[in-house]
């Protein structure tokens, strides 16, 4: 019964945090340039942020003052609910925000169109609730139409006989995984580090994905008339990413400072990617992600890499 009552206090708290941050959206300190009173304010953009470890670099350029240095004042909003982050791009609360390739896909047969500009690298971890047994049959917990279930494709596919439970929200997931309920589920840093506080098994995939899966979008309107502000802030995203390279527990502390009530126990813990330079995905990665996704949603989308991505700010750096 003790356990039974710390593993529901744990449910309750872990729920706390990701509705505090992501189904209200909650505003992260914006740098504000000085001007002189009667000047033009400097340009403004508002992207938002998911409780990732691939937003580490974006953060760091905040506290560092990379924003301001390259002339453009951002703001970054965090979310954990992709439906909430959404919901503020398409009424326009942001001008773009971290998304995925599947996501992006998927839209590109809507009225609203969002354009990737700068792949960004996240970790997807496998949590497990025991031995994962080769040739058996597992259940597996994941989000049907997301890049999560590609991912347990490309990692347990040619090894088990794979049985998916598809459950949308990540404390529910956790919780069917402890409780042994399902076996395994994919869940993105670092709420993976905290599945692991609760002595599941943490698995990794050396090379998979070969490319990232993740990627910042602007809306087509912020593209026309902000692309000063977006160039501006791909440049201070390059700086952030050098730091970080050479130092990664700047990665650490920006994620610890920016994602409300982390566990201090995982600041170390946590799994980090290699933050590469600046780039987009290629056309055979994108062309992968596009059959995949066709395949799951019953879709064909006539997309290449010209419609998906806007190559400029990063050709640019």
């Amino acid at each position: 019964m003790k356990l039974l009552r710390m593993q529901t206090m744990f449910i309750l708290i872990l729920s706390l945090v990701l509705i505090t941050t992501g189904c209200a959206k909650e505003e992260q300190r914006t740098v504000h340039p000085d001007t002189e009173e009667g000047t033009e304010s400097v340009p403004s953009l508002k992207v938002g942020m998911m409780s990732a470890v691939d937003a580490a670099p974006f953060y760091h350029a905040l506290e560092a003052g990379y924003y301001e240095d390259e002339g453009v004042d951002v703001e970054l909003v965090l979310f954990t609910n992709g439906q909430h982050r959404q919901t503020a791009l398409q009424t326009q609360q942001v001008d773009g925000a971290m998304s995925d390739l599947v996501a992006l896909i998927t839209q590109s047969t809507s009225d609203f169109r969002l354009i990737g500009t700068l792949s960004t690298d996240g970790a997807f971890p496998l949590l497990a609730s025991g031995p994962l047994t080769e040739g058996t049959t597992i259940t597996a917990a994941t989000m049907e139409i997301s890049v999560t279930n590609y991912l347990l494709d490309a990692y347990l596919s040619d090894r088990y006989d794979v049985e998916k439970v598809f459950i949308n929200e990540i404390p529910a997931r956790l919780e069917a995984v402890v409780s042994s309920q399902l076996d395994t589920g994919i869940f993105p840093e670092p709420f993976a580090s905290i599945g692991a506080l609760r002595n599941l098994e943490k698995l990794t995939f050396e090379g998979i994905p070969e490319e990232s899966l993740n990627i910042i979008a602007f809306t087509e309107k912020a593209i026309q008339e902000k692309e000063s502000q977006i160039a501006g802030f791909h440049r201070a995203y390059e700086r952030a990413v050098k730091d970080i390279q050479g130092n990664p527990k700047l990665a650490r502390t920006a994620l610890m400072n920016a994602v409300p009530a982390l566990p201090e126990a995982i600041r170390e813990t946590m799994g980090l990617p290699e933050y590469h330079e600046p780039s987009l995905p290629s056309e055979s990665f994108t062309s992968k992600i596009v059959s995949w996704t066709e395949g799951i949603t019953g879709t064909e989308y006539a997309v290449g890499i010209k419609d998906l991505y806007d190559a400029r700010f990063v050709n640019a750096l």
